[in-house]
């Protein structure tokens, strides 16, 4: 059975006016401490280097759907390989700011020439469809569900209902997709507060929700990266590694 999203965890943004507000109650000496703990080890566990953290793709839909779909067991990449591929791929058949779904929904009848528009024939876990029909699929159902552009988002849990009733998509779908435009949801934010507490190693299970985004995110400012890049990066290198830690209460 499928379990709809729950609580604040699915709506949080890892924006700037959380790193502001959630570190504030830190001592300065503890808080560049623990700054500079993490940005260290995001530089030495986390895959390919700053430059080749994906950074999302805040303000592009199609972009963001398109990254989640065919990231689900491949190569992420460079612009020329992999998963952004594809994207730069779509951006070149279409011309334009990739912030409009219906495009990509009027390929449901013709999932063969999106393939070979994105010169990618995958397919999605469970080999009901190409990656391709999936994507196409999908946007059709988000267009359904009013959700044709990334101002229509909204807390992501209508794009939920839209992705998960895909065949082939899941909810780490759906993490990916509402990560890419700006939205941490549940298992994402648990990956990341995992990570915040194993890096700092300070004898504590449970840092909270906010803290972790705010120290994430004064960790970024301090590697000269985009807070979303980072996010991406801790959220790509441990979605993979078991279980991930159950959100505290907001």
């Amino acid at each position: 059975m499928r379990s709809r999203p729950s609580g604040d965890g699915a709506a949080l943004s890892g924006a700037a006016v959380t790193v502001r507000d959630t570190t504030e109650h830190m001592g300065g000496t503890m808080k560049h401490n623990a700054v500079r703990t993490l940005a260290a080890v995001a530089g030495d566990v986390l895959p390919g280097g700053h430059t080749l953290w994906p950074a999302g793709w805040p303000g592009e839909i199609e972009a963001a759907l398109l990254d989640a779909v065919f990231s689900a067991r491949a190569t992420y990449g460079t612009p020329t390989s992999g998963v952004r591929r594809v994207v730069t791929a779509w951006r070149a058949h279409r011309g334009t700011r990739l912030d409009d779904l219906t495009a990509l929904a009027s390929f449901t009848s013709a999932p063969d020439r999106l393939a070979a528009v994105l010169g990618n024939r995958q397919r999605v876990p469970g080999n009901y469809t190409t990656k391709a029909e999936a994507a196409a699929a999908a946007a059709a159902a988000l267009v359904t569900s009013g959700i044709d552009s990334s101002g229509r988002i909204g807390d992501g849990r209508n794009a939920w209902d839209a992705l998960t009733g895909v065949p082939g998509l899941g909810t780490t779908t759906w993490e990916t997709f509402v990560l890419q435009l700006g939205l941490v949801g549940p298992l994402a934010l648990g990956e990341i507060c995992g990570f915040v507490a194993a890096a700092l190693d300070d004898g504590r299970s449970d840092i909270p929700e906010t803290e972790a985004l705010g120290l994430l995110g004064a960790a970024a400012a301090s590697l000269d990266v985009p807070q979303t890049a980072l996010l991406n990066a801790v959220w790509r290198s441990r979605r993979t590694r078991g279980p991930a830690r159950k959100p505290l209460s907001a």
